[in-house]
Parts: C-alpha cells; sequence; structure tokens
C-alpha cells in the first residue's frame, strides 16, 4: 500500500485490528441510531406534512373514482397553512443571513491591519460564491425549520479534473521525423477549486454522540453521517490514496442495500436502480453504489492501537457497507472539533432534541383543516337536494339525473294529482357556517406562536385603513419575534461555521491568487492579491443581529439626499469625495457599469502633449481653427486648447485640480 497518503493509517481487512476498529464504529452508530429512533419517525412525519399529504379513506377512494367518471366530487385536503409559515420565516431568515456582501464578515481580534480583515473577506467570499456554499445554506436553514434541526458539513478540497483526448502528432523513427501523421491519447491533469466545500446531511443520517445533547454535540466523543456513495467516487478515493480494502467492499456490492429512513411520499434518489448495475462475467448483476459512515471519534491512539500516543485526538473513520473498514486517518485540523454545524429551531437547553415549526403547529394545522372540510363537507349536503318521494308515483331515474335543469315525470297511474304530494324537499341548515370564523382564530393563534404575521407575509391585516405608523408597529413586532430566532441560528451555526473554515483555510491555503474585494469596495472591482501570510492571524465572525439588509434602493434614496446636501455647501463638498459617493449611489441602484462614464482629468501640458502627438485634435472655437501642420500647434490654437480644457468641452479631458 505505498501508494496511500502519509497521514493515511492502513488496517488491513481480516486482522484483528481490522475487527476492533470495526466494532467500536458499529457499536457507536447503532447506539446513536436507537437513540434518536422515535425522532426519526417524527422527521418523517414532517416531511409528509410539508407535502399537505393527507391518507385518503375508502371514502376518498370512492369518490375520486366518481370523478374519474365525470361526476365531481370533493375531496379531502390539508390546509397547509404550517408550511406558509415556515416558508415566510425561512424567508426572512434567508434574507437576513445570506443577503449581506459578503455573507462571511470578520473583525480583526488582536488589531490586524484592515487591508488584512478585507483580504480574509475576499478569500471567504470567494468560497461562498466559488465553493457553492449558497445552496446548502439555503436548504441548511429550510432543514432547521422543518425539522427542527438542520445540519451542515464542510472539507477542504483540493479539486482537479483528468480529460482525456486524442491528438494527432508526428511520427517519427529513430527520432527523425516521416512526415506521417498518427493519432495518440493524451491525458491531462487539471487543477482546480481549492478551498473549503460544504455540504447537507439529513436529520435522519446525522448520528452524533446521544451522550449529549444535539446542541452541545461537540462536547461529545464522536459524531458520524451516512451517505450513499457511487462507485466511481470509492475508485476516486483509491486513486487519491485515501481508501484501501476496495477488493472486500466489491464483495459486499452484491447482499447490500441502501437504508433510507424517510417519508413514503418523499421521492428519494434511489442509488440501488439497475441502471447503476453492471453484469460481471458469471451472468450476475453487480450493484454501483454503497453506503458510507465517516464517523470522527475523539480517541486515544495507544489504545486503539493507531500509535503511542496517550493524549486524546480526534480520528476519521470511514466504513463501507458495515463490513468494511476503508480509511483511518487522524482528522489534522487545527480547530479540533467535528467538521458538523447545527442550527435548532427551538431555544430549548436540555432536551436531545427540538421540535421543529411543523411539528409545533402541527395540532393547530389539524384543526384548522378540520373546521375548513367539515365545513365543504356541510356544504356539498346542502347543495345536494335532500328529498321525500313516493316511488310509486314518480319516474326514478328521473330524479336521480346529476345533470342541471332535469325533467321530473309522473308515473300515469299519478296523473292529475298534485305533484308536491309525490315529492317534497327537506328544509336544511347550514350549521357550520362559523366554522369559517373559527378558522380565521386559530390562524391567529398559528401566527402568535411562530411571530410569522400576515405583515411578515407581505398582506396588510383585515379593517380597513391603515396609517404608517400602524404598519410600521406591526412589522416591528412581527420582526422582533424572528430576530430572536435569527441570533440563536448566528450564535449556534454561522458563527462557528465561519471561525472553522477560516482557520482551516488558513492552515490549508499555500498558494497567492487574487480574489475580488467584497462588500462595499465592490464597485471599485479592485482584485487583492491574497497571500498566505495576509490572513493569518487571529479573527472573529461578525454575529449577525437578525435584523435585515436595508433595501438597497432605499439606501439609494438617501444617499441622493445627502449627495444633494453637500453640492449645496462648498464646505462639504470639499470635505466628501463627491464622485465616489455618486459611483455608490449608481452601484446601490444596480448600475454595474458606471466607471466607463469617467472623464479622466489633465494638465495643460497633457493636452499639449496629446496634441504634438496626434492622438488629440483640436476642436474650433470662436477665436479660430486648428494650425497648419501636423504636430504643430499655432498660438491662437493653444489658447483654444486651454479655454476648452478648463471648460471641461473635450471629451476625456479635463483641467486637474
Amino acid at each position: 500500500m505505498s501508494n496511500l497518503r502519509p497521514e493515511i493509517f492502513f488496517v488491513q481487512y481480516g486482522t484483528p485490528l481490522h475487527e476492533k476498529v470495526l466494532n467500536a464504529v458499529q457499536q457507536r452508530y447503532r447506539m446513536s441510531r436507537e437513540k434518536f429512533s422515535d425522532r426519526h419517525s417524527k422527521w418523517a412525519e414532517q416531511e409528509t406534512i410539508s407535502q399537505a399529504y393527507v391518507k385518503p379513506s375508502e371514502n376518498d377512494q370512492v369518490r375520486k373514482q366518481a370523478k374519474r367518471d365525470g361526476k365531481p366530487q370533493y375531496t379531502t385536503i390539508v390546509i397547509p397553512y404550517s408550511q406558509a409559515q415556515l416558508l415566510t420565516m425561512h424567508t426572512y431568515w434567508s434574507s437576513t443571513f445570506l443577503s449581506r456582501s459578503p455573507i462571511m464578515q470578520y473583525e480583526a481580534r488582536h488589531g490586524e491591519a484592515q487591508m488584512n480583515v478585507k483580504a480574509v473577506e475576499a478569500f471567504m467570499d470567494y468560497q461562498v460564491n466559488t465553493g457553492g456554499w449558497m445552496v446548502p445554506l439555503y436548504i441548511w436553514l429550510m432543514d432547521a425549520g422543518k425539522y427542527g434541526l438542520g445540519v451542515i458539513g464542510h472539507h477542504w478540497a483540493d479539486e482537479y479534473s483528468i480529460t482525456s483526448e486524442t491528438v494527432e502528432i508526428d511520427k517519427t523513427y529513430f527520432g527523425i521525423k516521416t512526415g506521417k501523421k498518427v493519432k495518440q491519447r493524451n491525458t491531462v491533469r487539471i487543477p482546480g477549486y481549492s478551498g473549503n466545500r460544504v455540504f447537507n446531511v439529513r436529520p435522519q443520517d446525522f448520528f452524533p454522540d446521544p451522550r449529549v445533547s444535539v446542541a452541545n454535540f461537540q462536547q461529545g466523543e464522536f459524531c458520524a453521517h451516512r451517505t450513499e456513495l457511487g462507485w466511481n467516487r470509492v475508485l476516486k478515493k483509491q486513486a487519491d490514496g485515501i481508501y484501501y480494502n476496495i477488493e472486500k467492499v466489491k464483495e459486499s456490492l452484491s447482499r447490500w442495500g441502501m437504508r433510507v429512513d424517510g417519508s413514503p411520499q418523499l421521492q428519494m434518489p434511489d442509488a440501488m436502480e439497475t441502471f447503476y448495475a453492471t453484469n460481471r462475467d458469471d451472468g450476475t448483476s453487480q450493484k454501483r453504489s454503497c453506503e458510507l459512515v465517516e464517523m470522527e471519534i475523539e480517541l486515544v491512539p495507544r489504545e486503539w492501537g493507531f500509535g503511542a500516543s496517550s493524549y486524546p485526538e480526534k480520528w476519521v473513520i470511514s466504513v463501507i457497507n458495515d463490513t468494511v473498514v476503508v480509511s483511518v486517518q487522524p482528522k489534522g485540523l487545527y480547530h479540533n472539533q467535528f467538521s458538523y454545524d447545527v442550527l435548532e429551531y427551538e431555544i430549548e437547553g436540555y432536551a436531545l432534541a427540538k421540535r421543529s415549526v411543523l411539528e409545533i403547529l402541527e395540532p393547530l394545522n389539524d384543526t384548522l383543516s378540520w373546521l375548513f372540510n367539515s365545513h365543504m363537507f356541510n356544504v356539498r349536503k346542502v347543495l345536494n337536494d335532500q328529498l321525500v318521494v313516493d316511488p310509486s308515483r314518480v319516474v326514478m331515474k328521473d330524479l336521480t339525473d346529476p345533470n342541471a335543469g332535469r325533467l321530473i315525470r309522473l308515473k300515469p297511474e299519478a296523473y292529475g294529482t298534485n305533484p308536491a304530494e309525490a315529492v317534497n324537499q327537506l328544509e336544511t341548515a347550514d350549521i357550520t357556517r362559523t366554522h369559517m370564523q373559527d378558522a380565521m382564530m386559530v390562524v391567529d393563534l398559528m401566527q402568535r406562536i411562530t411571530g410569522a404575521s400576515d405583515s411578515a407575509m407581505g398582506m396588510l391585516s383585515m379593517g380597513g385603513r391603515k396609517t404608517a405608523t400602524e404598519v410600521r408597529s406591526s412589522n416591528s413586532s412581527s420582526v422582533n419575534r424572528m430576530k430572536t430566532t435569527c441570533e440563536y441560528f448566528s450564535a449556534m451555526g454561522f458563527a462557528p461555521l465561519g471561525q472553522k473554515t477560516l482557520q482551516t483555510t488558513q492552515q490549508k491555503y499555500d498558494a497567492e491568487k487574487q480574489f475580488k474585494l467584497a462588500g462595499n469596495l465592490l464597485n471599485k472591482k479592485m482584485p487583492m492579491q491574497v497571500t498566505p501570510e495576509m490572513i493569518s492571524g487571529f479573527y472573529d465572525f461578525v454575529p449577525i443581529d437578525g435584523t435585515l439588509p436595508i433595501d438597497r434602493f432605499a439606501q439609494a434614496s438617501l444617499w441622493k439626499e445627502l449627495f444633494l446636501v453637500f453640492k449645496q455647501f462648498p464646505q462639504l463638498s470639499a470635505s466628501y469625495d463627491l464622485p465616489g459617493i455618486m459611483g455608490l449611489i449608481a452601484w446601490l441602484s444596480g448600475v454595474k457599469n458606471f466607471d466607463q462614464y469617467r472623464l479622466e482629468a489633465a494638465s495643460d501640458g497633457q493636452v499639449l502633449n496629446g496634441v504634438q502627438a496626434g492622438n488629440l485634435v483640436p476642436i474650433q472655437g470662436e477665436g479660430g481653427v486648428a494650425g497648419s501642420g501636423q504636430g504643430q500647434i499655432g498660438g491662437g490654437v493653444e489658447r483654444d486648447f486651454t479655454q476648452l480644457s478648463q471648460a471641461g468641452s473635450i471629451p476625456g479631458v479635463g483641467r486637474a485640480g
């Protein structure tokens, strides 16, 4: 196994050490799985609720068949109001966290230079955008509300791509070109992205130490996650010297099946589809995917047989299909923490796991659905005629015809009698007419619980005209409720994520690249040369206060008013960079190419040098025309250029100072 990386510890399959390591991982994995099994079933219910799914009854099945036959029917539905509340809250959270520029902001802890802070933010902003962080961050926030637990992992990636192409080269004979061409395949290894990658972990696939609460999982002994791994990824890991014992993994593929915990209504990717099977020589098919459990454990190397050290260290152990250990290596990161970060919606300090938005609102949402459905069923019953009929006097098939405008015929023996005595309409009353009023009370209660009121949804409450003060007060009350949750998310998840990824960047980054400045300096379009020395030091993640970022158009309007004030007072104009303020207003307004209209100032001497070099052409003025010779200029023309340059009449030319 000489191709293994130096930091990889080789554990040969079938040895006592392999059995010891495998059993230790299995025991911890099963302990966590069994402890969280109740939450797994509850998380599956939340997945079903988020789809507004209701299990159809026998009557629903009958009505569904009648609908297929062309008879309009009413079906029981679930009012997805709890889902609407969740989406409103997620919109506020994502706007608060992901609308900052840059998203990951830092400040110096021990007086590091401000330019170094900008370098750190520029590099982290590059990782957020180029490294594809945005989608996992959105899902992370959604999982926190949907399941009550959002989990995100991260790792450092030095990526590359291998591509092959067929090229024609000159055929040689003993080093002499023969004049003929031959085709040859060239394989090239191309460097790619280098930085932190983040990935989402389903709560059902997250297995922390159950001896501590999820909020304190960093204090546990181990933490693991489960995922499905394609066979090509296994081969790439083997080629990179990370995985071994791959031949034994092949033997377990045919007898291993995926285990997926989740809602039966949620269609999950199926890695076991026959499309991914390949036929072997013996005619049987081989599965092309496997289950990977990657566990980070704080262990004593001497007790596990990994070395002579007796101090607890964090190691990473990878097991495929619960049978083969494929990688053992020390974690080796300076932050010395598990490479996961969690968000929990409910602020509770002692429970193992917390409830979600959907779980808290579930009883009220069920009540809301019952009020609506019972009212609709009663309306449907009232709409249908409830008749008392004498079948001996009426043609019954006319009476049961569902089409509108029907004609009901009397039988011959009933001719000449009063039709009202053969058919009589029963009087009915809608006893559920107050259910919709009760439903609004339930809706109001749900809004009080979550703080996601009508104003947060972009809807003004009923009750006539509203003053600006009333609308602002209502918005502030709703925002303050969700603001606390955002501050909790910032302290629990975003701050540790920003701190650990920055420390990993400081440890792993060994190149020198140019990055675009982020934040307020973005409109300057000034790339910065970032070296490992520039990002060294101690930096703290700037916490998120939970308030929504100010609308850019409102900011542009404010700066426009200030700009007009500066223009009216020369003493203020001399103290501020008015062209810079104008550029900021344009940037806030969405203008991205404002700098291309900027005029470069030039002195009289520079103008004359440009004319003599033939780069500038004089403009006819009131005092005369251009001189007679190329590259020559007379006194009159010189005065014309001086006057025009001072007046700013020459495009691209102005008087300096």
